[in-house]
């Protein structure tokens, strides 16, 4: 083995190393610039941090690094990529700029430069023991949001960052694709700048359009987080260094910044013990048997479950066979897994996207394929059906 590959080795040792120690992790980001995706990482950390959870914030954005002065420490240097900066009980931050002997400096590097640079603030920074990591990605779907996805292993979700414009719309729907592609389920869709909220008569002013961003969610069948007006006291806190979330306790953006926070939590933690807890969804026609056919199956055997004790089991009728309807259908349900015979790509991607799982090879009777499963016997996603099919049509193997 050369040198530089078991380099290579020794720094992804160093990068599992340090994620296995973090609970959970969230990158934000968007599909263009200016779009405020920086001010949303930073509230989001800094409202998890409030809230009593251990947080370190990651500013991946290499030729923007803005966090240090959202978190009024720009212009402060590490000697090392050893510790990052403790800014408070519960918060950590590192970012690039802290390494920069003049942070007004443009990062004029090519792609390899950039991965490496991620991989190390990914493995050299002694993270620690966190419940949370939240990584503020650059714009766009270039090589340090693929790196991240890459190299950070199992990912809670990406939060997606828009404006109720329709460039920055169709921007976001980009962004949803690029989660897609890389198996990184999508925590929602955040439309920030949603209106401004005047600061004399507290009248909403829709300056940029409002509600495109929960169109696009509703139309992608991602979760929609919330909007996020403009205020005056939001941009303020920006500048100086004060995190909005931590500066104000009042008002509809703090309310509305607030409720993504309690939404994130509660998907996060609520998949902590999911074995404890967990629904899942079988296709079926006879309600005994697993039906090959996932996308034309007449109902679902839906099995409540704790460990291998079965705490509920229900019938539900699927809904007309349209596509993109079943992964919004049974996430309303709030399916954790499905278990089928065989599933196209495409369906699996959807369903991920909704924070489902996919477990394929089913065949049988269905009391036989949960038992398998819950004694962790049948726990492979196995291959995706290579036909052409329609979306949640699925093939047998």
């Amino acid at each position: 083995m050369s040198c530089q590959s078991s380099n290579l080795d020794e720094q992804e040792i160093k990068i599992k190393d340090n994620m296995d120690r973090i609970k959970h992790k969230i990158v934000v980001m968007s599909g263009k610039g200016g779009v405020g995706k920086s001010t949303m990482s930073t509230n989001i950390a800094y409202g998890l941090s409030l809230a009593g959870k251990k947080v370190g914030i990651l500013d991946a954005d290499l030729h923007g690094p803005n966090i240090p002065l959202m978190l009024g420490v720009e212009g402060t240097k590490l000697p090392s990529l050893e510790k990052p900066l403790q800014l408070s009980e519960n918060l950590k931050v590192v970012s690039l700029s802290f390494y920069l002997e003049n942070s007004n400096n443009p990062i004029v590097w090519r792609g390899p430069a950039k991965i490496g640079a991620i991989k190390q603030l990914l493995g050299d920074v002694d993270w620690g023991d966190l419940d949370y990591l939240v990584v503020d990605l650059p714009p766009g779907t270039g090589d340090e949001p693929l790196t991240i996805a890459q190299s950070l292993g199992k990912v809670d979700g990406s939060v997606i960052v828009t404006t109720p414009q329709d460039v920055a719309i169709l921007d976001s729907r980009k962004s949803v694709k690029f989660s897609e592609m890389v198996n990184m389920p999508v925590m929602g869709i955040i439309e920030n700048m949603s209106g401004f909220v005047c600061p004399h008569c507290n009248q909403r002013i829709d300056i940029f359009k409002n509600g495109g961003g929960e169109r696009a969610a509703n139309e992608m069948n991602v979760n929609f987080l919330g909007k996020i007006p403009m205020t005056a006291e939001m941009v303020e806190a920006g500048d100086q260094g004060k995190p909005y979330i931590f500066s104000q306790r009042e008002g509809v953006a703090y309310e509305a910044l607030n409720s993504v926070i309690t939404s994130i939590i509660n998907k996060t933690e609520g998949d902590e013990e999911i074995m404890d807890n967990l629904k899942i969804a079988f296709p079926t026609n006879n309600g005994e048997t697993v039906e090959s056919h996932f996308g034309h199956c007449k109902q679902f055997a839906i099995y409540t479950v704790k460990g291998e004790e079965i705490l509920n089991k229900e019938f539900v009728d699927a809904p007309p066979h349209e596509p993109g309807l079943l992964p919004k259908f049974l996430g309303e349900l709030n399916i954790n897994t499905i278990i089928t015979g065989g599933m196209g790509q495409r369906a699996i991607d959807l369903f991920t996207a909704q924070n489902i799982d996919v477990i394929l090879g089913a065949s049988g009777k269905i009391d036989n394929n949960l038992k398998e499963f819950t004694g962790g016997e049948l726990y492979s996603k196995g291959s995706a059906c290579s036909h052409d099919h329609d979306e949640e049509h699925s093939c047998s193997h």
